[in-house]
């Protein structure tokens, strides 16, 4: 009975203070009429541009205080920054939507292509359909197009912020 009492005591202390077990700060990018985000945590690389500068800087973040990240001996305040590459936060699904079009357009006149000279055995003039040669065609544009365009930056303004957030859970 006793053991139970004290696993008991143990296990409410343990849950009283899991909040501030596992805490770790992060820097959060949040445009403010969506719930998406996207976090950077110490250790992650990031590319970034500070207001007023021409190009950007690559560097690892290595720690984070209250408004300022720190890249080994160098401190930047969150407020100096303005444009963050997330190229590898985004997710793949252009991408992948190009791809599936840009494929399944080939994968379609390839298919109607040796159905048309191997199975029905029509000579090369009726091979070639222009209908379907247009619409391969532009299905396979689309699909390029689709996995040429996705969000590259995340710009500051007055809906994007940019903040350090302490994660508690």
């Amino acid at each position: 009975m006793l053991k139970k009492i004290k696993f008991l005591f143990l296990l409410y202390l343990l849950i009283i203070n899991y909040n501030h077990l596992y805490s770790q700060t992060y820097l959060e990018l949040r445009k403010a009429t969506q719930l998406k985000s996207f976090k950077i945590y110490p250790g992650d690389n990031i590319r970034f541009k500070k207001k007023g500068d021409d190009f950007f800087t690559f560097a690892k973040i290595t720690g984070m205080r209250e408004q300022n990240l720190r890249f080994n001996n160098i401190e930047v305040p969150i407020n100096e920054i303005d444009k963050i590459d997330i190229r590898e936060k985004t997710s793949n699904r252009s991408k992948i939507y190009g791809n599936v079009i840009a494929g399944g357009s080939i994968a379609y006149f390839i298919v109607d292509f040796i159905n048309l000279s191997i199975v029905q055995r029509a000579n090369y003039k009726d091979v070639y359909n222009k209908n379907i040669l247009i619409s391969c065609s532009i299905g396979f544009s689309i699909g390029s197009a689709l996995r040429i365009f996705k969000k590259k930056y995340f710009k500051r303004n007055d809906l994007n912020r940019i903040w350090i957030q302490n994660n508690q859970l």
